[in-house]
This record gives structure tokens, C-alpha cells and sequence, in this order.
């Protein structure tokens, strides 16, 4: 189930641009817009009905059966988005994925019992059209109609939820889950679709707020900053920057961490947060990806606004007296220097001091040392002299990875050092490379997928005490 959330939550974020874009047409031009223009509402239409069916099928092909499978799986995208009376977004999310697992499976068919070589190609290509006309001609006649009935259903429970006064009550799987890292599976996988599904009804939705609210996150950070001491601040006050200015909430996951009962504030700012937009009936023209302030406040009706800026400053409040209450005096921001040692590097220090000679071997682990970094958490073996990529992996790749490597990277600039930085979610790790940098909860998952890849865990992405001690650690060696 949770892989099944994972591969909808992608095909969402992939396709993000798209969205954020009706969105922005929908804010300025629609019925809640700035400057109401019919002319141009007439974009919106094809967007939601045509191309944006067809490239969340598109994606849901390519990421299960490749190339091949994400053509196919829009070919039949587009005969469901021509027999649909609603938009085809939820069946497309759907039938992309099933149609790219029925051309991976064909080809592995095809590779496996052909009898001579030569004729891969021709044979693939020929069963794909087939297979494309198939299920075109099916989703047309049948399976088009069959979603617009489901999607139909769906949105009279959806009213009857959001008239029933019950929808605070969602912060009480919400926000435990955003601290669980399913931030992502939560708002693409669930909220995005069913709110781009009320967005092109209404023109806003509601369901856009819930997971994307920076309040009860920025309570706990300000809380944090309160009972910290000055020369403690800095990691926070960047952490704190980043969530409510740059919308990556991930930054604030491992304070939470850190003392669970703080998952209370979370569950009471979002409480107060979703009563406070429902009570306005209040919404989003768009999913706003990262959910910073900006986003919510651009992609809000103009009328909305400052409903919006009251839900959010409630829920930071709330959050806030409550943390202070959990709260005891904390004695430093998250940092993974009591906790995991980086055995490799570690080594190679060592082995720097008897010889320089030892710079350019490849290290290996004692035995020792192998049960000790088992211990640790940390990967086994990597020759830092071959070190020209790193990577920060994260669960989706969009958010607090690409923080991570942000940094990294202007360390790395200051200290001379030309290590390519990038970020990539935990399952498009690439194969080129070296050095690989993730969240300790992303720790034993990266080791499943990249086993023979070196693997660094962090605790936070915005301690810089961690970040010098790496690259001055990489300047003795690379």
C-alpha cells in the first residue's frame, strides 16, 4: 500500500508544473481571480480535461515500464479523457501505472522467447500498438464512464465531509504522518488529487490547506528558538526561514523527532489551522509545491487572502503556547555527532597521518570496524579519492534533499572543492554515484536499494556544525 502511495505521490510532484500553472490562470483570470477574463478561462478546460490526464498517465507508464510503456499509457489516457464527462485525473493516475506494468511485462515476454535475435524491435512494437488499441478502444467505450460515475460519488462525499464539521479532525493523521516522512504520500498521493479534482469544480479547494499549512510547524520551531541559547539559534533560525519562506517542511521532522510529544502542538495548530479555513470556507486555486507562505498566499483568491493569513497565524500560536508547555530547556538543535560517526572518513584520517602513501589505496574495514559502523548505522568501505558526486536523496527528491545539496554545495564552492552536489528521490538514486547522503530514517531503505553505494545518514540538514566537519573531512582527501 505504501508503494502503491509512493508511485501516485510521483506521478503528482512530477507533473507539479502543470498544475501550479491552471492554477495561476484559475487565481487571476477566474471567478475568484484578480482580473476576471473569459478568453482566457478557456484554457483551463483542455488542461484539466486533455493534457493534464495525459501527462500524469504519461509519467505513470514511464515510471513502470519505461519509454515504451509511458507512449502506450497515453494513447489510452487520451480515449479515457474523450468518454469522461468529469476530468480524468484520478483514472488516469491509475490506468498510466497498470498500462505501463502490462508493456513491462510483455517486453520481458518477448526478450525471454524469441527465437532468434533481430527481431526485438519489430515484434515489441507491433504487440504495443496492439495492446495501445486494445485499451484505448476500452477505456472509451467503458472504463471512461465508469470513472466519471466514481468521481461523481467521490465529490458528494467530499461536500458532505467538508459541511460536516469533522475535516479538523484530519490533522490527527496528518501531522503525525508529515513527522513520519509520508509529507509527500499525504499531499500528492491523497489531498493533491481529490483537491485538483474540487479546484476544477469550484475554482479552490480546501483540501490544497491541509498538509501545505507552515503553521503548526513554525509554532515549534519558534518555540525551539525560545527555549534555545543564543549561540545555539543558528540551525534554527535557518531551519525556520526555510520552512515558512522556502516551504520545505522536512526541515522541522527531526525537532519533533527529538521529543515526540510535540506531535500534540502539531495535531492542535493543524486542528485550529483547517477550523479556521472551513469557518471562512476558504481555499487554494492550486496545490502549492514546496508549501511555502508565498505559494499560499499566490495561489489564494483575493478574498481569501487574509482568511488564509489568519488560519495560518491561529495554527502558528497554537502550536506555539503548546510547545512551550512540552518544552523543556534544550540544549542544542538536532545534530548526529553524539549519535553516528562517519567510520570512513574516520579511517582514512587515520591512515592520512601514518602515510600519504595510504591516500591513493583503497581502505578497507577491520573487522572491529565493520561490527562497529553495523552498530553505527553507517555504510562499509568507500575510497574518498574517487569521490566526484554526491548525492542527497530524499523521499520524493524535491524538498529537503534539495536543501541538503544546497548547502553542501556552497561549502564545497568556499572550500575549492569540485564535487559535483546533486539531489534525486530515494528511488532514481543514479548509478554514477560515489557518495550518497540521506535522512537517518531514509538510512536502512537507501541500503535496500543501493547496497553497493556508500551512505551517509544525518539527523538535519540544517546543522552546519555537520557540514563543515564533512567537507573538512573531503578537503583532506579528495
Amino acid at each position: 500500500m505504501k508503494k502503491l502511495a509512493q508511485l501516485l505521490s510521483a506521478i503528482v510532484y512530477q507533473n507539479i508544473a502543470v498544475i501550479l500553472t491552471a492554477g495561476i490562470i484559475d487565481g487571476i483570470f477566474g471567478i475568484y481571480g484578480w482580473w476576471y477574463n473569459d478568453r482566457i478561462l478557456l484554457l483551463l478546460n483542455p488542461i484539466y480535461n486533455i493534457l493534464l490526464p495525459i501527462l500524469l498517465g504519461y509519467t505513470g507508464g514511464r515510471l513502470i515500464g519505461g519509454q515504451r510503456g509511458a507512449v502506450v499509457a497515453s494513447i489510452v489516457t487520451y480515449g479515457l479523457t474523450l468518454s469522461s464527462s468529469t476530468p480524468a485525473i484520478l483514472g488516469a493516475m491509475i490506468i498510466g501505472p497498470c498500462t505501463g506494468w502490462v508493456i513491462k511485462k510483455l517486453d520481458n515476454v518477448v526478450k525471454k522467447n524469441l527465437p532468434g535475435a533481430g527481431y526485438e524491435l519489430l515484434i515489441g512494437n507491433v504487440l504495443a500498438s496492439v495492446i495501445a488499441t486494445v485499451f484505448t478502444i476500452l477505456c472509451f467505450f467503458y472504463v471512461g464512464q465508469m470513472f466519471t460515475t466514481i468521481v461523481e460519488w467521490l465529490t458528494k462525499i467530499l461536500e458532505t465531509i467538508i459541511k460536516s464539521g469533522w475535516l479538523p479532525l484530519t490533522a490527527t493523521i496528518i501531522e503525525p504522518g508529515k513527522v513520519l516522512f509520508f509529507n509527500n504520500i499525504i499531499n500528492f498521493g491523497i489531498l493533491g488529487p481529490l483537491g485538483i479534482q474540487q479546484a476544477k469544480v469550484l475554482g479552490k479547494s480546501i483540501f490544497f490547506l491541509l498538509e501545505a499549512n507552515p503553521g503548526p510547524g513554525l509554532g515549534v520551531l519558534l518555540a525551539y528558538w525560545f527555549k534555545m541559547k543564543d549561540e545555539q539559534r543558528q540551525g534554527i533560525k535557518l531551519a525556520t526561514f526555510i520552512h515558512f519562506l522556502g516551504g520545505i517542511h522536512e526541515v522541522y521532522f527531526p525537532y519533533v523527532l527529538m521529543n515526540p510529544l510535540l506531535i500534540i502542538s502539531l495535531i492542535l495548530g493543524g486542528m485550529v489551522g483547517t477550523f479556521t479555513f472551513q469557518l471562512f470556507n476558504v481555499g487554494l486555486a492550486a496545490l502549492p509545491s514546496p508549501g511555502s507562505i508565498f505559494l499560499l498566499v499566490g495561489l489564494a483568491p483575493k478574498q481569501d487572502m487574509l482568511f488564509i493569513f489568519l488560519g495560518v497565524f491561529l495554527s502558528t500560536v497554537a502550536s506555539f503556547f503548546c510547545s512551550m508547555f512540552l518544552l523543556k530547556r534544550v540544549s542544542n538543535s538536532p545534530n548526529i555527532n553524539e549519535n553516528l560517526q562517519f567510520i570512513n572518513l574516520v579511517r582514512l584520517e587515520k591512515q592520512t597521518k601514518r602515510s600519504k602513501k595510504d591516500m591513493t589505496e583503497n581502505i578497507t574495514l577491520t573487522p572491529i570496524d565493520k561490527e562497529k559502523a553495523e552498530k553505527e548505522n553507517i555504510s562499509t568501505p568507500i575510497n574518498i579519492n574517487k569521490v566526484k558526486s554526491i548525492i542527497f536523496v530524499c523521499e520524493a527528491g524535491m524538498g529537503s534533499s534539495a536543501t541538503g545539496a544546497a548547502i553542501l554545495r556552497k561549502k564545497l564552492q568556499q572550500a575549492n572543492l569540485t564535487i559535483e552536489v546533486q539531489n534525486s528521490s530515494i528511488n532514481e538514486i543514479p548509478e554514477y554515484a560515489d557518495f550518497i547522503i540521506c535522512h537517518q530514517r531514509f538510512y536502512s531503505v537507501v541500503q535496500k536499494t543501493v547496497p553497493k553505494k556508500a551512505c551517509y545518514p544525518m539527523s538535519s540538514f540544517t546543522n552546519m556544525k555537520d557540514y563543515d566537519e564533512l567537507v573538512e573531512k573531503l578537503n583532506n582527501f579528495v
